[in-house]
């Protein structure tokens, strides 16, 4: 949480502007998915050039999935009993290392399937503990009330990263061949581990600054299961709705892989536009009518995706555009919701149960989809993403509409003049704080 004096100046000076801190972490996270992004590129195509399966490649995601299903947890109650920077910075050297023993280790003749699950198996330890320490660094150094469009921006170079994998990961292999690809991931750790050496340390607030930035700072609290939920099933979506759109373009239209790529484009772009949008339009609306709208319009526009190519390239960047609201409305409710000491335990329970749930569903609904028909699948992902995540919603409104009543009768009392009793109202006007 930022000091009262920072505070004050930005309400002086307009909306707050980001600081150093976001310079910093948003580069971190591009280059991340970025590398991420070449990486899996890169040992797929390793693994499938030596085994020709697709069961192979699949495989390769199992492997990826399991450590983190099983480390987030314990992991994320570690991240909040260290600093949050170093443990980042201790991740991206560790990924830098084992990144860099995939290419060397076939060099050195090592078998290239083994070697190539192997190194996706230890990256994937390192990022059960990197992605609670990561968003647990986010809280502790991101602004209350920059959260919102720090997240817009956060989910921007998270698209960019991703987008940018695919089409500079195929252009590089094909000038450079396949290994020199896993150098340069190795190389985007090492960027990322720098700009965690120039975040440097929290910024030491003293005890009276600390005291007077609690009083003014919005209270924190909410009902974090739910909003986890919401987390949780958007997550869900991503890791289903790759797979299925795999079949549908590839089986159900008879497309080649140039039309895929370019359907993953558009969604891209949907993505990427509903982020710039969000920032937009979040002062004027609540994150929670935002997250219902996200969700809603995203579970319609799916429903329509298996009926003909033409509609779905039509509707996939209006439904990656909702699914952006939804995304970053949830992503900014949990975080204003959680409080900083617990920030990782949170984080690492969402990002188990998020994989273990993507697995579970990929699995029902590709079976689902071989068994009766692949609309059928879109149809059930439909139904999950419109009324799991509406019916929570729907059961915390209470809660902010009180909060909300709450922060305007704490104003008005503070605004009013110095009569009996108005220490007393501004007191009382205290949001609830519901944890479950």
């Amino acid at each position: 949480m930022t000091t009262a004096t920072s505070a004050k100046a930005d309400q002086a000076g307009g909306p707050p502007k980001a600081d150093r801190a976001e310079w910093l972490i948003l580069p971190a996270n591009f280059v991340t998915y970025l590398g991420n992004g070449i990486q899996l590129l890169g040992a797929s195509l390793l693994v499938l050039e030596e085994q020709q399966t697709a069961l192979s490649v699949g495989w390769l995601f199992i492997v990826m999935a399991i450590p983190q299903v099983l480390l987030s947890v314990p992991f994320g109650r570690l991240v909040d009993r260290f600093d949050r920077r170093v443990m980042c910075l201790v991740c991206d050297v560790a990924s830098a290392v084992v990144a860099l023993a995939l290419p060397v280790a076939i060099a050195l003749g090592a078998s290239t399937q083994y070697t190539a699950y192997a190194v996706t198996f230890g990256l994937s330890m390192i990022a059960a503990l990197f992605n609670p320490a990561s968003n647990a660094l986010v809280r502790e150094r991101v602004r209350y009330e920059r959260l919102g469009p720090f997240n817009a921006n956060f989910s921007m170079s998270t698209q960019a990263g991703s987008l940018l994998s695919a089409a500079v990961g195929g252009f590089l292999i094909q000038i450079f061949g396949l290994m020199p690809m896993f150098y340069f991931n190795a190389v985007t750790f090492a960027f990322s581990a720098v700009c965690w050496v120039l975040l440097g340390n929290r910024p030491a607030v003293s005890a009276a600054d600390a005291a007077e930035a609690e009083a003014e700072a919005p209270a924190t609290g909410g009902p974090v299961k739910r909003l986890g939920l919401l987390l949780a099933v958007g997550s869900v979506n991503i890791t289903v709705s790759n797979v299925l759109l795999v079949v549908l373009v590839i089986q159900v239209f008879k497309q080649r892989e140039g039309i895929f790529g370019l359907v993953d484009a558009l969604a891209g772009v949907g993505m990427l536009i509903g982020a710039a949008v969000y920032k937009r339009v979040s002062h004027r609306f609540s994150n929670l009518t935002l997250a219902a709208f996200g969700f809603f319009g995203n579970a319609a526009l799916i429903a329509v995706e298996p009926f003909h190519i033409a509609g779905l390239m039509a509707a996939i960047p209006f439904a990656a555009f909702s699914f952006g609201f939804a995304a970053i409305s949830s992503r900014t409710l949990l975080m204003r919701a959680i409080e900083d000491s617990r920030s990782g335990r949170v984080f690492g329970t969402v990002n188990a149960v998020s994989l273990a749930a993507g697995l579970v569903v990929t699995i029902s609904l590709s079976y689902l989809a071989d068994h009766h028909s692949v609309a059928s699948a879109f149809w059930a992902l439909s139904v999950l993403i419109g009324v799991v995540p509406l019916v929570a919603i729907a059961t915390m409104r209470g809660f902010y509409a009180q909060q909300e009543g709450a922060a305007r009768a704490k104003a008005a009392a503070t605004t009013a003049p110095d009569l009996p009793g108005a220490t007393d109202a501004a007191d009382a006007a205290v949001a609830p704080q519901p944890t479950n």
